[in-house]
Order: C-alpha cells, then structure tokens, then sequence
C-alpha cells in the first residue's frame, strides 16, 4: 500500500521570495534532489518567470489563488510526480516541450545521441533530400531537434503510443517545423509498410526502452510509478528492443547510412556484438560517451 506524504495544510509563505525558501526546504525534507533548482522552476512555470524575475520580483505578495494552487503542487511534487509532469515543460537541446503524463521525460543525456546524429548527417554527403528515421518518438524531441538544425530534411517519426504521438504533434507545431516531420503510430518499423521505400534512409535514431527486469523495480519512484513501461523495459536483459532494430534496420538504410542508438549504462559493448552479428555493418563502429563517461551512444554503418 503506498501512503502520500501530505503537506500542512498551512501556508508558510506571503511573498515570492518567501515561497521560494519555503518550497525548497519544502522538497529538501522530502528527500528531493536538488530541492533549490526543482523550486525555482516549479515557480518559474507557476508565475510564468524566467529564472531572473523569481529574484527580482521576491517581495511580490501572491495572492490567496495563488498559494492555494502551489500548495497543490508541491503536494503533487511530494508525492514523487515528476515535475515535469506537473509542469508540463522540460527542456532539450535548449528549446521548450510540452511533457504529459503517459509520455517519457526527455533525458540530458538523449542530448548527446542528437548531437551527434546531427553532426553525421551534416559531415557526410547525402542527398539535397534527406530521409531519416527516429523510432518511439515520444514527445518528439529526437525527431523535432534533428528537424530545426537540418535543412532539406523529412523525419519520419514512429511510436506506438497514440498519446505520445499528440504531444509530439504539438511540440512539432510549437517548434514550427510540422511539415518535415512524418508520425507514423506502430511499433518501430511496423508503420513503415507501404510508406517508406526500402534502402532509402540516410539515418535511423533512436533512444530505445532499455532498462532490464532487475533495474527496473530499483528505479525512483517519480519514475517506476509514473512514467509509461512500454517507454522503459527492455525486456529481461534490457536489449529486446536493440535485437529487432538492428536486424531490421539494413533493410531501410541506404549503402554508408547509419544507425544511431542510444544505450543504458554497462549495454554498449554488448550491443555492439549484436551489430557485428548480423553482418550487415561496418566493423567501424563508434561508441560516445556522455558528460560522466557512460558509453551512451553507438553507431553503425551499412555495408
């Protein structure tokens, strides 16, 4: 049985400024991570503020509605939603999506996978017509950053989640860049079927469900208890998703196209001898690291 922690049903706060110290002390006891920043942008998005105004504006008094409605989120905040959640925003790639419960939250470190699929197709030389491919799309931010720094591209975006497909909509819409993106609703290539020519993708990107059946019931909680399973578990070892991308993927992948895949951490050797398995790649195959060293990204090329 999961009991809620509750906040007291008092308000310790009059001012912005005051709000800000007490919401951070607030999280600080309830053992989140971070308790000052996660304060500032809960504030932030509350006020409509940018990081600057919360500070200018500390002696700002909040009305009644106000505090009414912080309370509610912070209860929320302490209950272990995520904030992006309670929010809605999460930033990537510095740009602003919109984020909805049943949706995966964008990671940091997905940020490495997109920089450097951008910096591959813009190095090699491919068609003025770029096609490439980012599989479980989510809220769409693979799909949308690879869209606003490439021109003359189309992204063919797939998920099997309707829900995650609307927000990547909307973020598309936001981010002004809905005609070079294609959502497809299917499982990986599933949607591919009579839409996409075989051999005709410079790229295919993708930040896959990975986490194993160990690692999965030690996740937070914030995680394990709201962010959707389908977009997480990778099966008993964390690689079923790996296994069916990589054997289909030469299928799509024009000659010297690559294969960009993001991976948990300890996974990348191991799904590098699944590339090399099958035959169909270059034995040239890279594997990045993130910002704390984790090899975080491996890419493959087609014979």
């Amino acid at each position: 049985m999961k009991f809620k922690i509750m906040v007291e049903k008092k308000y310790k706060f009059q001012t912005i400024g005051q709000a800000f110290k007490n919401i951070s002390d607030i999280f600080k006891n309830g053992g989140i991570i971070n308790s000052e920043r996660e304060a500032e942008i809960l504030l932030s998005y509350f006020l409509e503020m940018n990081r600057s105004e919360i500070y200018l504006n500390s002696n700002r008094i909040l009305k009644d509605i106000e505090k009414k409605q912080l309370e509610e989120k912070i209860q929320k905040r302490i209950n272990k939603i995520p904030l992006q959640y309670i929010t809605k925003h999460q930033e990537f790639m510095g740009m602003d999506f919109l984020i909805e419960s049943g949706v995966l939250i964008p990671r940091p470190e997905t940020e490495i996978l997109v920089e450097e699929a951008i910096k591959k197709i813009k190095n090699y030389k491919y068609s003025d017509n770029i096609k490439v491919a980012d599989l479980g799309t989510g809220a769409g931010v693979i799909a949308i950053s690879i869209a606003n720094f490439i021109n003359n591209i189309t992204v063919y975006a797939t998920d099997i989640s309707k829900k995650s497909l609307q927000i990547a909509l909307k973020n598309a819409q936001k981010h002004d860049c809905k005609d070079k993106i294609i959502f497809l609703q299917g499982d990986l290539f599933e949607p591919f079927k009579n839409k996409i020519e075989k051999l005709s993708l410079e790229a295919i990107i993708s930040n896959p469900p990975y986490i194993d059946s160990c690692d999965f019931e030690s996740l937070p909680p914030e995680v394990r208890d709201n962010e959707p399973r389908i977009a997480l578990f990778g099966g008993i070892d964390g690689l079923d998703y790996y296994r069916k991308i990589i054997r289909k993927s030469p299928q799509y992948l024009k000659k010297k196209g690559f294969l960009a895949l993001e991976v948990g951490a300890g996974q990348a050797r191991k799904v590098k001898e699944l590339i090399l398995k099958e035959n169909n790649f270059t034995q040239d195959i890279e594997i990045i690291k993130d910002y704390l060293g984790i090899e975080r990204v491996v890419i493959a090329y087609r014979k």
